[in-house]
């Protein structure tokens, strides 16, 4: 049905109603949000107040001393990052290194070159076989005359017979080895030692025979060698020592016949000693080779028999000793050590 003229115009009225009711809002709205802002700005006046009141106390702390070692602390941890480049840079020193020590330790061998030292070991090495400077060891034969004498007595209560006779070494010849050393304290041309002389069996020759054993020598002995040309020495010297003699024969059948009468003797070895000097020359033929001759003046006694003692209510006495003079020749090969 046709609505009624009034209701018409209600309807074109609404539009102008709600553009009014929107301003409305508009309007109520428009100081809502001029008041948020004054908010903000309260709150940020407030902040802003509030810094600046940290800001005016903290004006005074500088003027304490306990902060400040934070800042140095700060300071030397600062520093930090650029210690890991050094310690980055470090191997590259280190390869660096390297080659300087293999170049320094390369010249080492330079200092001491060898076409150096081959002139002073063989300086070295002729001045120790010019001079006596090492131990040596020498061997050689004796050629020998004696002139001996073989003292001796028995004697029974006051009956004495006289046993003693002269004579001359049946056998020549002997052997000898000996070994030296210098005494560079003393002088470099002084040497000592010691030597072993092996007569084998000694007995007498001549008019009258007797076997007396085996005959060993041990002695000390010392040396001065004198140059008086090229490789070539004179040589001083001297031995002394114990004589040794391992009975044998007609002296071993003296002994056992003693034995058999009750008479306390021994079948031992009987010490003697000897003593004698010596001048020789002594030629280098190479550098641990020496070739010498020496002339050996020697006295010697031996002691056999020295009892004495009571048997069956009879005193008995027995006494027998030696006493050789010998002259000889000695070659010898002596041998460096």
């Amino acid at each position: 049905m046709p609505l009624p003229l009034r209701s018409r115009h209600l309807f074109p009225s609404l539009p102008r109603v709600c553009c009014g009711f929107l301003s409305a809002l508009l309007v109520l709205a428009a100081p809502v949000s001029l008041a948020a802002p004054s908010k903000s700005s309260k709150t940020s006046k407030s902040k802003k107040a509030k810094s600046s009141a940290s800001k005016k106390p903290s004006a005074p702390e500088p003027a304490a001393s306990p902060p400040e070692p934070e800042p140095a602390v700060e300071a030397k941890a600062a520093p930090e990052p650029a210690a890991e480049p050094k310690a980055i840079e470090e191997p590259a020193p280190v390869v660096a290194s390297k080659p300087a020590l293999e170049a320094k330790a390369a010249p080492a061998p330079r200092s001491t070159p060898a076409p150096r030292s081959a002139p002073a070991a063989r300086a070295s090495s002729s001045a120790a076989s010019a001079t006596p400077g090492r131990m040596r060891i020498g061997v050689g034969p004796d050629l020998f005359l004696e002139s001996s004498r073989m003292t001796g007595s028995q004697g029974i209560n006051t009956s004495i017979r006289d046993e003693s006779f002269d004579y001359s070494s049946a056998g020549f010849l002997s052997a000898t080895a000996w070994l030296t050393t210098p005494v560079p304290s003393v002088s470099e041309r002084l040497r000592v030692g010691g030597g072993l002389r092996i007569f084998g069996n000694y007995a007498a020759g001549g008019g009258r025979q007797f076997g007396f054993g085996v005959l060993n020598e041990v002695f000390a002995s010392g040396e001065y060698g004198l140059p008086v040309a090229d490789k070539t020495e004179v040589v001083f010297g001297g031995r002394a020592g114990l004589s040794f003699l391992v009975p044998g024969r007609e002296f071993s059948a003296e002994i056992n016949r003693l034995q058999e009468q009750g008479v306390s003797v021994w079948s031992v070895p009987r010490v003697g000693w000897l003593l004698g000097p010596s001048v020789g020359a002594r030629r280098r033929m190479s550098e641990r080779i020496w070739l010498r001759a020496d002339v050996l003046a020697q006295a010697e006694q031996q002691y056999l028999f020295a009892t004495s003692q009571e048997i069956s209510g009879l005193d008995f006495s027995k006494n027998w000793s030696t006493l050789a003079l010998r002259l000889g020749l000695s070659l010898g090969a002596e041998f460096s050590l």
